[in-house]
């Protein structure tokens, strides 16, 4: 077996614990903005230091030393804010049990992963004290049986006008007033937060991959597995002290977090969004450098860039000067950042790094944002590898793939032993987790004898040592001649459509007893309406003649047992997790449970609108 292993590009510090990762930060960037964030749209921004952020997690993870709940689980909730991260960082610096829960998860669901971890106490951002209150109640009636006995509001300020604040029931608190209660342990000498040995080999996180309570995982990682991906992330990418970055995927996420982390650890801001009708008003104005993200996001921005450059009438100009910049690149004489300059601007003049995770991103995307002087780099990983397995770099930036291993993690294909071979893709580090919580099955089933964790993601390792992500092994379609396609690849291919903005393939039982690959594409009228040189909106027939041809034309791109039988359009969105992949098999049983219940099937329905069925 064909293994690739990591090199550096950067020095960096490793740090034994989460615990002194914060502390360190906060001692030698102490002056510098380690938030800038409004409560709301309409208000002031308001600035965290790193100096007041170390005493802050110092403060509560004093307090929660001296609890009840010191080694217990703790789960934190909510909306990215300053608050989010004092309380994750103070729980586990405090050598307790941190569980980062999804803040779009319905109280039912929430309930239910609150019973599987065994929380004790829940952080939770205002946005969430309604839900709080009401399972609050229900544990006291006894309709729900938790072991939570704390509800912690990260500023109460920010509950809503209309909502009251239990001041009769002991078990909720004000985060504030916790921090307060620790700094006076601290003021009397009390040391113990940064005195207090932490076990890195000890499982000190419990988070549960997206999916359906039911079937969620729980990953157990350690303090070594994070601090360690956080090592080698910054050996692998630079950050420079006092950039700017952006927050806006969930923080329960692992990506978001660990490389939240690490741009900690280099002294970077936070820069957290005022929403998603704010973003590009907030890169602007907080002059961001540095973003984490999901493709969604950026194909959006792009869309806005792309509209602007054909409004202000300097499409053919910039289709001109990007061939100059990049043969000038060849030389040594980088101008893209000076000739595209006004396009930066919009972006807050500052932007330089991009890293895509989640999902793939197409290549025009990726080449257009590098055309300009945004690197756009790819990363790649799993909850299960603390997240960070591989990324693109500015030294190796291989279109199409993920990029080489980070230094300190081997990857390989298994079975392959040449390059561009696919089989499972497999990883060794330190940063692969413990196992699954309550699930030593399951945890057998993805790391192996020897060490190695099983991806379930199918791909190849190139030449140069790239990985290049080819599809899910749980989503392989499984033809009837015992032909496999993966459906990542297919939805590739339709989403280069225009007008079509997302694309779900799957492998659909016919009337026959035969697999047909079926689509669910999602549809722009406007776009395909100006493809087709109409005025106003395309209509369903004009949609079903404009997708007819352009499938066609996908299809002839493809092997025979790959092409798209049949398919249908909607504008109804996918359903998906918060970090905006399809959740492939209640998308899929959604479509068939419609199908089923108006009596029809793709075949009869291929080309037409699925929204019309009730």
């Amino acid at each position: 077996m064909r293994q690739v292993k990591g090199t550096s590009l950067y020095e960096a510090e490793r740090f034994d614990s989460i615990r002194d990762l914060v502390l360190s930060a906060a001692e030698r960037h102490a002056e510098l903005d380690v938030a800038i964030f409004r409560r709301k749209p309409t208000l002031p921004e308001e600035h965290r230091t790193y100096a007041q952020f170390g005493r802050d997690v110092k403060a509560l993870g004093t307090y929660i030393i001296n609890s009840d709940y010191y080694g217990k689980r703790l789960a934190v909730v909510g909306e990215n804010c300053y608050e989010w991260f004092v309380s994750y960082s103070a729980i586990l610096g405090s050598n307790s049990i941190g569980i980062p829960l999804d803040r779009a998860l319905p109280e039912g669901e929430l309930v239910k992963l609150l019973e599987r971890s065994e929380t004790r106490v829940i952080f939770y951002h205002p946005k969430h004290h309604e839900m709080m209150v009401s399972i609050a109640e229900k544990i006291r009636t006894g309709e729900y049986d938790l072991l939570v006995e704390r509800f912690v509001c990260m500023y109460v300020e920010g509950i809503g006008a209309k909502l009251t604040w239990p001041a009769d029931d002991e078990r909720f608190a004000d985060l504030y007033d916790l921090i307060s209660k620790g700094a006076e342990l601290l003021e009397k000498g009390d040391e113990s937060f940064s005195a207090n040995p932490i076990d890195p080999e000890e499982v000190k996180i419990i988070l549960f991959t997206s999916g359906t309570t039911s079937q969620a995982k729980a990953v157990m990682l350690t303090n070594k597995n994070i601090c360690s991906n956080v090592y080698y992330i910054s050996q692998t990418l630079y950050a420079a002290r006092g950039e700017h970055y952006f927050s806006i995927l969930p923080l329960h996420h692992t990506f978001e977090n660990t490389c939240d982390f690490f741009l900690i650890s280099r002294g970077c801001c936070a820069c957290f969004s005022d929403g998603l009708r704010y973003i590009v008003k907030n890169m602007s104005e907080w002059h961001i450098d540095f973003c984490i993200s999901v493709p969604l996001l950026f194909e959006n921005i792009y869309e806005k860039i792309i509209d602007g450059i054909e409004q202000s009438g300097k499409k053919k100009l910039i289709s001109i000067m990007i061939p100059v910049t990049k043969f000038l690149r060849h030389f040594g004489l980088d101008l893209r950042r000076v000739v595209f300059s006004d396009i930066i601007k919009k972006l807050g003049g500052n932007l330089r790094i991009v890293v895509i995770g989640g999902a793939g991103i197409d290549k025009k995307y990726v080449e257009f944002f590098n055309n300009i002087g945004i690197d756009f780099l790819m990363g790649y990983g799993l909850t299960e590898t603390s997240p960070v397995i591989a990324t693109t770099t500015l030294e190796c930036n291989v279109y199409g793939s993920v990029g080489r291993p980070m230094y300190g993690i081997t990857a390989a294909i298994e079975g392959a032993e040449k390059p561009n071979k696919v089989g499972e893709i497999l990883t060794k580090s330190d940063c692969v987790m413990k196992g699954y919580y309550n699930n030593e099955e399951a945890t057998k089933e993805v790391i192996d004898k020897d060490g190695w964790f099983h991806t379930g993601d199918m791909g190849y390792i190139d030449r140069k040592g790239c990985i290049h992500v080819t599809g899910r092994v749980k989503s392989m379609i499984v033809l009837t001649n015992g032909k496999k396609a993966f459906p990542e690849e297919i939805e590739t291919l339709l989403l280069d459509i225009p007008g079509v903005t997302e694309a779900f393939v799957w492998g659909n039982r016919n009337e026959r007893d035969a697999i047909d690959i079926c689509a669910k594409l999602l549809i722009n009228r406007k776009v395909i309406a100006s493809e087709i040189g109409s005025k106003g909106e395309a209509n369903d027939q004009e949609i079903s003649l404009y997708l007819n041809d352009k499938l066609r034309d996908a299809n002839h791109q493809m092997p025979s047992y790959k092409i798209v039988r049949n398919y249908v359009f909607s504008e109804t969105e996918m359903i998906k997790t918060t970090t905006l992949k399809i959740k492939r098999p209640l998308e899929q049983e959604a479509i068939e449970s419609l199908l089923e219940k108006n009596d029809t099937n793709m075949r009869e329905m291929n080309a037409c609108n699925l929204d019309k069925l009730s």
